[in-house]
């Protein structure tokens, strides 16, 4: 769906810059990404997706310091350029953070669980939006339907690998180094698979 036709700001078919856009979203219902300019709207999740994010969001905030790290879930937007995202979790660093703000163009940390709509953006074109954002150090796309994921980190050089890790498995887990943590594979998808 591009644009409203009821929307004054916003006629059907009229491109928004990022401002006009974070202002816009402020005020509707529903989940709207915008990208180049136009207006995307994703539909809802099913149980299992919710779960899947609710238990990383988990995950997150007992392993990471709160008065380092901010974890938030897909209601907080993040600006690539002109673009802005949704995903369904991420971690920013703390300090300095404008409690208002409704958006960052700073995550450390950013995580997409697939939907079937989802899968050829979360893996293709949202790995090349979010790497190419100079503070993310960790990308992780992971499954709905079983216990795998993928992982694209900085290596020591400062560089993204142009192939995820793939982490397979309730023995698996993804080790993020620059935050410090270790997530188990066990402990998102118990009892889902």
């Amino acid at each position: 769906m591009i644009g409203f036709s009821e929307e004054p700001a916003a006629p059907f078919g009229a491109k928004l810059d990022k401002a006009a856009f974070l202002a816009w979203v402020q005020a509707q219902e529903g989940r709207y990404e915008l990208k180049d300019g136009a207006i995307v709207m994703h539909a809802g999740s099913t149980r299992r997706h919710a779960q899947v994010c609710a238990r990383f969001i988990a995950s997150f905030i007992s392993r990471l310091d709160a008065n380092m790290w901010a974890v938030t879930t897909a209601d907080f937007a993040v600006e690539i350029g002109d673009d802005v995202r949704y995903p369904d979790a991420l971690v920013e660093a703390a300090a300095g953070l404008v409690p208002d703000a409704v958006s960052t163009a700073q995550p450390a940390l950013l995580l997409e669980v697939l939907s079937p709509s989802s899968a050829g953006r979360d893996l293709n074109v949202k790995v090349g939006e979010y790497t190419s954002l100079p503070s993310l150090q960790c990308y992780i796309v992971a499954s709905q339907d079983e216990a795998i994921v993928w992982v694209w980190q900085r290596d020591a050089s400062g560089a993204f690998a142009k192939i995820a890790t793939e982490i397979k498995g309730l023995d698996g887990v993804i080790e993020v180094e620059a935050l410090g943590i270790i997530l188990p594979l066990a402990e998102i998808y118990r009892g889902m698979t």
